[in-house]
């Protein structure tokens, strides 16, 4: 709905410098054959690449305290390298508090998201495009998930 948002979210097209250099997530292997594997979603630069990451903390500072706290936060890899990791263009989708860490159960939580995900994926979202002021479909996709090799054995289940 902003323009300045709206812009940067076609950056990876856009603005990128196509050099062969690895410079941003839209320069690797994993995102070309993610274009060459569907090109219906790739034809449309607005159509948002999130990436997923998780780990636990202990909110209270100290590691005898059996609680933990998992964080699912989306990033937005539309935007420009000096965006997307910025706290204000993360997305946080979960929290999960608990006595304990979330384990392999970790997917009872995390299904709401997956099937919004499989619905903004398949079907998209008519949203508004600032820039351009018109209306489109907007689709999203989650591309990886990045964690520890903790999380990533509980996410890759």
């Amino acid at each position: 709905m902003s323009n300045e948002t709206s812009s940067f979210m076609q950056w990876h097209e856009r603005d990128r410098v196509k050099d062969g250099l690895m410079r941003h997530p839209a320069d690797s292997k994993a995102w070309k054959k993610f274009d060459n594997r569907y090109p219906n979603f790739a034809s449309d630069p607005r159509n948002v690449r999130l990436g997923l990451a998780s780990d636990g903390f202990s909110p209270f500072g100290t590691m005898s305290i059996s609680y933990s706290t998992w964080p699912i936060v989306l990033m937005i890899y539309n935007l420009p390298p000096w965006m997307c990791m910025k706290q204000p263009n993360s997305i946080m989708s979960l929290l999960i508090p608990g006595p304990s860490a979330s384990g392999n159960d970790i997917d009872v939580y995390l299904q709401p998201l997956i099937d919004e995900l499989k619905e903004l994926c398949d079907n998209g979202l008519k949203t508004f495009d600032a820039s351009t002021n018109q209306n489109f479909n907007m689709r999203a996709s989650l591309l990886w998930t990045i964690s520890d090799f903790s999380a990533y054995a509980n996410l890759s289940r």
